[in-house]
């Protein structure tokens, strides 16, 4: 009788009242109310600091890492780490630091872990021997040397390319910008064709393109680099691409422009030797460097009247750039309306405060 069920013949019968769900703090032990009053007092008073693996002094992040260069045990480094494991198999921080160091290919997954903590990153091995880099060369000079961009030729570069097996990741990079160029000489826009979405698909293989061979110190990735930087704007990146002088002698100028600093007036057009990137270059891009680097002291004006009737269909980093040339050898030869007009067209410019004020000051010089 002492468990019987209720009959409901007692009124004062109550059910016992449901126990509330209760959350204990796995390190000390201390009971919460919720979850949320938990984590809450283990943030505060068990902070857990976040493992990370460190590359080259770099700390490495979610995206895939493309490794093209040999490296030492000493150069692959985790911290705050209580566990470590590659491509799923348990290991130590420095078992898995010389098995990084000694892998030449394929993509290799480490996952670290501090108490609730993980993350996992993903290396892309591609060491190339140089053997093979050359082939690649060899294989884009051939293509240069044609002086046709086609499909067709193309897939006679990668097919030429491909004998240089370690040189995968260099050959890829390569293609994914020639493949751009194609798309881009292909549209009667000087925009670009764009996907679905509105993304310029040349832009797409740019981008690519740039991801991958910015890790490879050969003259025409660095080329490719520093005629994508210059095509973003990003005038400092640019400047460093040495081996492509016309793109980093023009980065220079407007990078000094837009600082209010002195800048080069004469041409920058090198006529005693050849640049990588002139035998790269889309004809869009061609056009702008020729404007880019005439000179904007007041006597040279022909590539500029022959891209100022398109300007409307420029992308607006490129209409940047040809104002900001106008502007300036339009003042030099004193035809102060004109190159009023291209200077307040870039006056609310972020970009450009320092050098509108200068500016200003300059035609109000002209201008008496």
């Amino acid at each position: 009788m002492e468990f019987h069920e209720p009959s409901g013949e007692d009124p004062d019968w109550k059910p016992s009242p449901s126990k509330a769900p209760t959350f204990p703090c796995h390190e000390c032990g201390l009971v919460f109310s919720s979850e949320r009053d938990r984590r809450a007092h283990q943030f505060d008073g068990h902070a857990i600091k976040r493992p990370i693996l460190v590359f080259k002094g770099r700390e490495c992040g979610r995206t895939r890492l493309l490794v093209t260069a040999l490296s030492t045990p000493s150069d692959w480094r985790a911290s705050d780490v209580a566990s470590i494991s590659v491509n799923g198999q348990p290991s130590t921080a420095d078992q898995a630091a010389h098995f990084l160091a000694s892998t030449k290919s394929g993509v290799q997954t480490v996952t670290v872990r501090n108490g609730p903590l993980e993350r996992t990153f993903e290396f892309d091995f591609c060491l190339a021997e140089e053997e093979d880099l050359r082939l690649v060369d060899q294989a884009l000079d051939k293509l240069i040397s044609n002086r046709e961009l086609s499909l067709q030729t193309i897939d006679a570069f990668i097919m030429r390319a491909g004998r240089g097996e370690t040189a995968r990741r260099y050959r890829e990079g390569l293609s994914s910008y020639l493949y751009g160029v194609l798309h881009r000489e292909a549209s009667q826009d000087r925009a670009g064709p764009a996907d679905v979405t509105g993304a310029l698909v040349y832009e797409q293989r740019y981008n690519s393109a740039v991801s991958i061979l910015g890790a490879f110190d050969r003259p025409p990735a660095e080329a490719i680099c520093g005629l994508v930087a210059l095509h973003y704007n990003q005038f400092g990146l640019a400047v460093r691409k040495t081996n492509s002088h016309r793109v980093s002698d023009v980065a220079a100028r407007f990078r000094s422009m837009m600082e209010g600093a002195p800048f080069a007036t004469a041409s920058l057009i090198d006529r005693t030797h050849g640049s990588f990137d002139e035998a790269l270059s889309d004809s869009v891009t061609e056009e702008l460097l020729n404007v880019s680097a005439m000179a904007v002291d007041g006597s040279e004006f022909e590539p500029l009247h022959h891209l100022l009737p398109a300007l409307n269909e420029l992308r607006p980093a490129d209409q940047f750039k040809v104002r900001l040339v106008a502007a300036e050898a339009l003042l030099a030869a004193g035809d102060v309306e004109e190159a009023s007009k291209h200077s307040e067209a870039l006056r609310h410019s972020r970009d450009t405060d320092a050098w509108y004020t200068g500016f200003r000051a300059r035609m109000q010089e002209v201008g008496r």
